[in-house]
């Protein structure tokens, strides 16, 4: 697996090293990590409304102002400006810092893993490229999560690019991602069958949409990345985690997303109607943020939960 101790030390230049392990390069990714969870906002909010997230700059949802550069700066300007508009006083959503600084805890999290550790133990530089990788991997379940609770969606355009960098990786640098070709292969294509498959049984025996395949797509991306340790991850933690989260809220009569489906997607007869005699189990719930949050956890916890896999396969 990538970020393991090498069998001998690599050779770093000692300016480079002493550069990379500073406490201002930590400082850096940290701050690079905010200004992608600012772009992360804005494909959240205009990916599912089929805008462009280029053009153009981001205006005040209210009065429609442009918002000046130095009222953009991730985190600060939020702050600075108490999370109102500075023409009008509206204020920002809260979820806008939140992004940022979750961002920004992610793209420091992935250089201590990627970069510092590997380094502190012997390795190379090649950790750069790896935490960008990861790093960008995070960002893209980060805007899973939201467009799922806020829409129902796992956008194609965030999901599939990213399944195909991972694809291109685990084919030409599995090393760089930690995992062989062909079980990253199979294992992102056996995701994305199993979801289809489900699919597939209820729209002909039940004429319901149970599940829906950007889930399998996200699966998809998971695999290429992980192989298959990811996807059991991603699918068991996921589920179980969306178990314990969900049932106490849809008991207390609280939802998940942040819309409700048929607001969304209109009363298409594949999405079927809520059970009111099923209870919570009757109740529909976004599966695309626990797959992400398990799927993050993968990343960010994989050498623990890699000795977990092991006990179970050879607990003597």
């Amino acid at each position: 697996m990538f970020g393991a101790p090498a069998a001998l030390p690599v050779p770093v230049d000692p300016t480079l090293l002493e550069l990379l392990l500073s406490p201002g390069l930590r400082i850096a990714a940290f701050f690079w990590g905010t200004l992608w969870g600012s772009f992360a906002n804005v494909v959240i909010y205009r990916v599912p409304l089929g805008l462009s997230v280029l053009r153009p700059r981001s205006r005040c949802p209210s009065c429609e102002t442009p918002i000046a550069w130095y009222d953009n700066v991730p985190i600060l300007s939020y702050l600075l400006l108490r999370g109102k508009c500075r023409h009008c006083d509206a204020p920002f959503a809260l979820r806008y810092l939140l992004v940022e600084l979750l961002a920004g805890l992610l793209s420091f999290a992935t250089y201590m893993l990627y970069v510092v550790t590997p380094l502190l133990e012997g390795g190379g530089i090649e950790g750069l490229l790896a935490w960008q990788v990861w790093f960008f991997f995070c960002l893209a379940l980060v805007v899973i999560t939201f467009t799922d609770l806020d829409v129902w969606i796992i956008p194609n355009e965030v999901v599939l690019p990213m399944a195909g960098v991972g694809l291109v990786l685990a084919c030409w640098q599995p090393e760089l991602i930690g995992v062989e070709t062909v079980p990253a292969v199979i294992a992102g294509l056996s995701g994305l069958g199993l979801v289809a498959g489900i699919r597939w049984i209820y729209l002909k025996w039940r004429d319901i949409e149970a599940i829906g395949l950007g889930d399998g797509k996200l699966l998809l991306m998971v695999g290429f990345f992980g192989g298959p340790m990811a996807i059991a991850w991603t699918l068991g933690a996921g589920a179980l985690q969306g178990l314990i989260v969900s049932v106490p809220m849809l008991l207390r009569g609280e939802t998940i997303a942040n819309t409700d489906l048929q607001d969304v997607h209109g009363d298409d007869p594949e999405l079927g109607e809520e059970d009111p005699d099923a209870g919570v189990m009757g109740q529909r719930v976004p599966f695309g943020p626990f797959l992400a949050l398990a799927a993050l956890e993968f990343v960010l916890l994989r050498g623990q939960i890699d000795k977990i896999f092991t006990w179970l396969i050879s607990p003597g």
